[in-house]
């Protein structure tokens, strides 16, 4: 092999292979300098643009300015104000810290600075072009910041070839530009592409001033978020279910006030919709996390919209209780109470026993949310309450704590135990009491059942549709849930054990996930031919239904292990379904799911084949009945699959339907 002599890169080359990690496109330039701007103290700032910033970039602000003397200096490779020491890095409180950005700008395009702090006469301005120093002089100027960039990569064609149209480099710039607007609402900001001004968003006084600035009508749709626990805040906007897209217009988060693209909050806010949403949706949102600086690290990548924290499993899960909370809570706020009475078809008021056990109802102020945990490890916690100045962090409500102190649930479910079932309307004891919660239906005219799929109701001037299986799903998933919680699942044994045809294979992979099975409350044996036998099942369960509900679950455990090499069989043939489900709503392996995930997912499976089918005839007292329920759920505005429960129409919408209005 030739041997070739090992030499060191000229500086102008340096430049250029560190712009390319720094700048990949005129949204990286218009970032760094915008971010520079933001640290100076900037309280106006204006970006014009051409050709999607191809052409030119210029960013005029009037923050602190650059002393005549610093300028060059600042345009050298690692010169900056922002750190002295490594230690810095730990808490980091400037957007900007590496010294690249400047030169790494001005190695790839005509590059002009001028700046003037406010206690200088005059301002500065050099000239450079690609790394060339090509003049500089003093001028009369206002105090602050002209940074101008024009024609980026044309001395380097294999980038330049590699820039999008102009209206993609716009977009990308435009959004970043939101998103810098929103978390700075104390700054001015003005935009404008080719001439034509896109915005100037005045400074605010308030971030939820600048966020109805910037959205407009469509902010009725978001819930605020404020969020605390110990040195971890949550604060943003966050979507309600009906204003999910397949794109949503803002999926904004921020870091310590960074702008960051996040695969962990991004994670944080999808969980917390779960079970809210259909697949294929998100909701907007607009986040804000703050955190101990020392807990996050921001010189993950050269662009600093990566980043990497300390405990990611943690800050996910608060993300998403945080969110979860507004959300559920916004949702039922808009469905308000009314009365403490049932009205049937033909006027007559019949008082609602439910109300006894409103009186005694240990769950009615205690949010019990699906996936809330407090699965903090010990480290972030201990983290969070030595620098917490408050005060230690208190324990949250953990969805999965089995020591909550509840009373039993009605056990009634579909058709023939809500007939039979007369105890849910019994008085339920507790060493809790708590102040009556009222129901939504306590007062409502039963009108009927349309195509035995959707009840009718008149509530005051409104007319509620409601889907009875997905609303029954919702009230069986929360009842579950709950008895979960209590570690009170009640069983049905059973004289002669129900058989499930499996095979060795598949039967070792179902009893690795055992406790999970009898913690749903299944007693269950492998027998010797491979098959399972069903000692005991739980006695909400219908049991005509629990071959198939057993069925449905362990399918779903075997998907979670991950799919075996196996002979064929029609347990493998549903578990690869489930798989294919799976990746596609959660965009996730089975196998990466959370235990919160798994068993959301048990869960929905055993209340979807459980509940009343489309197609099942109630009468007026079940229909009763079923809506009694509901006061005990926290949630049950949409199913466990995320599809909506209730429809309303108001007599206004009703009336214009026919022109009346």
């Amino acid at each position: 092999m030739q041997s070739t002599e090992i030499k060191k890169l000229p500086e102008d080359l340096i430049n250029q292979i560190k712009a390319g990690e720094v700048v990949e496109r005129p949204y990286n330039i218009v970032k760094e300098v915008v971010e520079n701007s933001i640290d100076a103290g900037a309280k106006n700032i204006q970006i014009e643009l051409l050709d999607g910033g191809k052409q030119l970039i210029r960013i005029t602000d009037d923050g602190c300015g650059i002393p005549a003397n610093q300028i060059l200096t600042a345009l050298e490779r690692h010169a900056t104000s922002k750190i002295k020491k490594f230690h810095d890095l730990e808490s980091l409180a400037s957007f900007g810290f590496r010294g690249e950005a400047l030169p790494s700008i001005a190695s790839i395009s005509h590059f002009t600075i001028r700046s003037r702090p406010q206690n200088q006469e005059m301002g500065k301005e050099i000239n450079i072009n690609y790394g060339n120093l090509v003049s500089e002089k003093e001028l009369s100027m206002p105090h602050g910041t002209v940074i101008q960039v024009k024609d980026i990569f044309t001395n380097v064609p294999v980038r330049l070839k590699f820039l999008k149209s102009t209206a993609t480099e716009f977009t990308h710039i435009h959004d970043f530009l939101i998103a810098m607007a929103l978390a700075n609402y104390h700054i001015s900001f003005r935009f404008s592409h080719n001439g034509r001004e896109v915005f100037h968003y005045h400074s605010k006084k308030s971030l939820k001033e600048r966020f109805h600035d910037i959205v407009g009508v469509d902010a009725k749709d978001f819930v605020e978020l404020n969020h605390s626990r110990g040195s971890f805040n949550l604060t943003g906007f966050a979507g309600l279910p009906k204003s999910a897209k397949q794109n949503p217009s803002y999926f904004i988060t921020f870091v310590n006030g960074r702008y960051v693209k996040d695969k962990i909050i991004r994670s944080g806010v999808l969980q917390a919709y779960q079970g809210l949403l259909i697949k294929g949706l998100i909701a907007p949102a607009i986040i804000f996390v703050k955190v101990n600086p020392s807990w996050v690290d921001v010189n993950a990548h050269p662009s600093k919209t990566e980043i990497r924290f300390y405990d990611p499993a943690s800050l996910q899960e608060l993300v998403s209780i945080g969110i979860q909370e507004a959300v559920k809570d916004s949702v039922h706020q808009s469905n308000k109470p009314i009365n403490n009475l049932i009205k049937n078809s033909n006027d007559i008021y019949i008082q609602h026993n439910i109300s006894k056990i409103e009186n005694k109802n240990p769950y009615a102020s205690e949010k019990n949310f699906a996936f809330e945990t407090n699965r903090l490890k010990d480290n972030f916690t201990n983290k969070l309450v030595s620098t917490e100045k408050d005060g230690p962090i208190l324990p949250h409500k953990n969805s999965f704590q089995k020591d909550i102190i509840s009373t039993p649930l009605s056990k009634g479910t579909q058709v023939a135990k809500l007939k039979a079932n007369e105890s849910m309307f019994e008085p339920l004891e507790s060493k809790i009491i708590q102040p009556k919660k009222n129901n939504l239906f306590e007062t409502a005219k039963y009108l009927g059942q349309f195509a035995n799929c959707y009840i009718l109701l008149e509530i005051i001037d409104d007319l509620w549709i409601i889907d009875q299986h997905a609303f029954h799903e919702r009230i069986l998933y929360e009842e579950i849930m709950k008895n979960h919680l209590e570690n009170k699942v009640p069983k049905q044994d059973l004289i002669s054990p129900i058989i499930i045809p499996s095979n060795e294979v598949l039967t070792t992979i179902i009893f690795e996930q055992k406790d999970k099975i009898l913690s749903l409350g299944f007693e269950i044996e492998a027998l010797k031919n491979g098959h399972i036998a069903i000692h005991a099942f739980p006695s909400f369960l219908n049991t005509q239904k629990v071959p198939e509900i057993f069925d449905e679950i362990i399918t779903r455990i075997i998907a979670i292990n991950g799919l075996p090499q196996s002979e064929a069989h029609p347990l493998l043939e549903k578990a690869n379904k489930v798989t294919k489900g799976i990746q596609e709503e959660m965009n996730l392996q089975p196998t990466q799911l959370k235990d919160q995930d798994i068993y959301h997912l048990l869960f929905a499976t055993m209340a979807c084949h459980n509940a009343v089918r489309s197609g099942d005839p109630l009468n007026e007292e079940l229909v009763k009945r079923l809506l009694g329920r509901s006061n005990d759920v926290d949630f049950y505005s949409h199913c466990p699959h995320g599809r909506p429960v209730i429809r309303k129409f108001t007599n206004k919408d009703v009336s214009s339907w026919f022109q009346r209005i």
